[in-house]
Formats: structure tokens, sequence, C-alpha cells
């Protein structure tokens, strides 16, 4: 590894709390989609709400492996992009509860993009983020001072 440690000391510390956050925001928009179909879908006929479902599966999809994935190269800025889908999901199941549906499902998607949210704002998480930018800075520095370096054409 780049900053002079272990990679399984990496792991080992900081891997269940990156895949935590991973599987609290599988959950959370799968519980925010099966609410959606069950609620505000509901009056449409099923083809329509399982295109909806679909559709509404690939951009949950695609919004977090991208913000995971940016994460994990060390960008700082993607945080940002997984607390919003987060706040996201939260914000979209919360008037759900209008419409009555199931009390315990309504919970979860209610206590899911919360637990996420509390994840991505512990001590960890954030000791692993740091770390991990640090460790893009050095990539960096080595790419440039690898540049730097005349080579002999063969």
């Amino acid at each position: 590894m780049i900053g002079g440690g272990s990679l399984n000391s990496f792991l080992a510390r900081y891997f269940p709390v990156f895949m935590g956050t991973i599987l609290l925001g599988c959950f959370s928009g799968s519980v925010l989609l099966s609410l959606a179909e069950t609620t505000y879908w509901r009056s449409l006929e099923s083809s329509v709400r399982g295109g909806y479902a679909g559709f509404g599966t690939l951009v949950v999809v695609l919004v977090l492996v991208l913000g995971n994935f940016m994460i994990a190269r060390g960008r700082a800025w993607a945080v940002w992009m997984v607390a919003g889908y987060f706040l996201v999901c939260l914000v979209a199941v919360l008037p759900m509860f209008a419409y009555g549906p199931h009390q315990g499902v309504y919970v979860f998607g209610v206590l899911l993009p919360l637990l996420g949210l509390l994840l991505l704002n512990s001590r960890r998480h954030r000791e692993m983020r740091s770390k991990l930018v640090e460790i893009r800075q050095q990539r960096e520095s080595l790419k440039k001072a690898a540049g730097k370096v005349p080579r002999k054409r063969r």
C-alpha cells in the first residue's frame, strides 16, 4: 500500500464500515422502491409500475455505486453524493405515511437512511475517507515524479 501500512490492517479496520454503508444504501433504496410501488404507484397498472421500479432500481444502483467508487478512489466530495442519496431516500419515504403503508416496512424505510447517514458521519468512516484522500494524493505525486524522469527510447 502506498501509505506505508499493510493492506490487511487497512481492510480489517475500514472494510466493515465501508460495506455497511453500501448495504444500508442498497436496503434503503429497495425499501423506498417497494414502498413507492405500494403507495405512490398503486393506481398504475402492474406493467407500468414494474417499469418505474426497474428504472428506479437502475438509478439507485448507479448513484450508490458511483458515490462509493469515488469515495474508494479518494475523492472527498463523493461523500456528499452518498449522503444526498440517503437524504433523498429519507425524504421520499416520509410522506408515504399518509398512504397507510405497512408500519414495519415504513419504520425500516425511515430507519435505514438514518443509520446510513449515521455511519457516514462515524469517526471510522471519516478516518477511512481521510486515509483514502491521502493515498490518492501520494499516488498523484508518484505519477508526477515518474513523468519527470526521462526514459530511454529503444
